[in-house]
């Protein structure tokens, strides 16, 4: 990513009161992460191909911190639901995004709210993650790569039977299967420490 682009963006969060930190590579991540997490914090994430891809989920499990693991295989659909509730109250929500503006908004959309909803409201602390190929010019752009890009690969992974799953692009469908249900663009925040992007250097995620 070039040098002034990132200088663009991060005049333009700041400008939205919004905090940033570039990170050249994931490891460098790790450990600016691993200083938040102590016994006490907890910790709850949203789905992320891009936090499995930097291993944050595996060291969120080596016991540093409270983490709201809603991945682990022994847990009823009642327990899971209850870890997404418990999000709202955690210390500390890392998520992952589908794009970020150079004009410094933060654009998702969302399959039943339980990434965005936390993002937005409830947790103390956000950091939201993503690298550089998230980087786009505007709200058309961040539009375009969600709708012929993340969702359709996510679509794909997750074994939708959506026509972008099959076609590898928005089909402006109404299946009931669809994820692109909620769409949210972060473009300020009153708490200008609250939500933190945090930018690595390379391609994760979708």
């Amino acid at each position: 990513m070039k040098n002034d682009s990132l200088e663009q963006l991060f005049t333009s969060l700041i400008r939205n009161r919004i905090g940033a930190e570039y990170f050249a590579a994931g490891e460098k991540l790790l450990a600016y992460l691993k200083d938040y997490l102590t016994p006490e914090t907890i910790v709850g994430t949203g789905d992320s191909k891009t936090l499995a891809q930097l291993g944050v989920y595996e060291l969120l499990r080596e016991g540093g911190c409270r983490f709201l693991d809603k991945y682990r295989t022994d847990l009823s659909r009642k327990e899971k639901d209850r870890l997404y509730r418990d999000n709202f109250s955690a210390d500390l929500f890392l998520s992952g995004i589908n794009a970020v503006t150079l004009e410094g908004k933060i654009v998702n959309l969302d399959g039943n709210g339980s990434r965005v909803a936390p993002i937005i409201f409830g947790p103390g602390k956000v950091f939201l993650i993503c690298g550089t190929n998230k980087i786009v010019m505007d709200d058309e752009e961040a539009i375009a790569r969600i709708r012929n890009t993340a969702a359709p690969l996510d679509a794909q992974r997750l074994g939708k039977n959506t026509p972008c799953a099959k076609t590898g692009k928005c089909m402006d469908c109404r299946s009931v299967e669809k994820i692109c249900n909620y769409h949210t663009i972060i473009q300020g925040q009153f708490d200008r420490e609250r939500i933190r992007v945090l930018i690595v250097e390379g391609e994760y995620g979708y």
